[in-house]
Formats: structure tokens, C-alpha cells, sequence
């Protein structure tokens, strides 16, 4: 089982930049260390040039899916492990709906509370 502590570095992956700015700023707050990006090629670029603890990444992306990243992260060995929160306005039926695998990765329905964003996590990291 995760706890705060194994979760150290997150990657927000989001093309939303008020939403990563806000996203960032409040994990900071509760002494995460965030990286992020606003697009799946500058993503994977970082991903390669560290390895998170976890993942948090939107299903909408301009560039490639967030759940074709997801599948990417999970080829490759460096980064197999690491746990993946989607985030989504989409319902989770219509992300099941798709017809992709998504894992185990857990699932943050858009918008939330970013106030309420570690809490949220702390509740995640418990399922992973």
C-alpha cells in the first residue's frame, strides 16, 4: 500500500494552465514536489529525464490521449510501476466506454476542488 511519504515527486500532466498552475501551487503547499507539463511530448521528455512517484494526468490532451500516455508510461520499464491518477470532466462511464485498458489507474472527475487536492490524493494513493 502507498502513503504520503512513497509519493514524493508527482508529474501533472494538464493543457489547462490555470488549472497547472493552481494544481502545482497547491501540492507545493503540502510538500510534494511537482513537475509539470502541458503536453504529452514535453511529458514524456521529463518522464524520461526522472521517474515520479506518481502521475496525474488529464484524458483530453491537444497532442496524444492521456490514456495513450498512460499505456506508453506503462511499456516501458523505468516507469511500470508508477501509479497514474486520470483526471477527467468526462463521466467514468463514458472513460470505461472508450474501450481502452486503463490498469489500475485511479480516476479524478474535472472540475474539483483544488483546495481539497491533497486530501484527495492522500484518499487515492490509500487505493493504489
Amino acid at each position: 500500500m502507498k502513503t504520503k511519504q512513497a509519493i514524493k515527486h508527482i508529474l501533472v500532466i494538464d493543457d489547462d494552465e490555470f488549472l497547472l498552475h493552481a494544481i502545482k501551487k497547491k501540492l507545493e503547499l503540502a510538500t510534494y514536489k511537482v513537475t509539470v507539463s502541458t503536453n504529452v511530448q514535453d511529458a514524456y521528455f521529463k518522464l524520461n529525464m526522472m521517474k515520479p512517484d506518481l502521475i496525474l494526468l488529464d484524458i483530453i490532451m491537444p497532442d496524444i490521449s492521456g490514456i495513450a500516455f498512460m499505456n506508453l508510461v506503462n511499456s516501458q520499464l523505468m516507469t511500470l510501476n508508477v501509479p497514474v491518477i486520470l483526471m477527467s470532466s468526462l463521466a467514468e462511464e463514458d472513460v470505461y466506454k472508450m474501450g481502452y485498458n486503463i490498469g489500475q489507474a485511479q480516476y479524478l472527475h474535472k472540475p474539483f476542488d483544488v483546495n481539497s487536492l491533497p486530501l484527495i490524493l492522500e484518499q487515492s494513493i490509500q487505493k493504489l
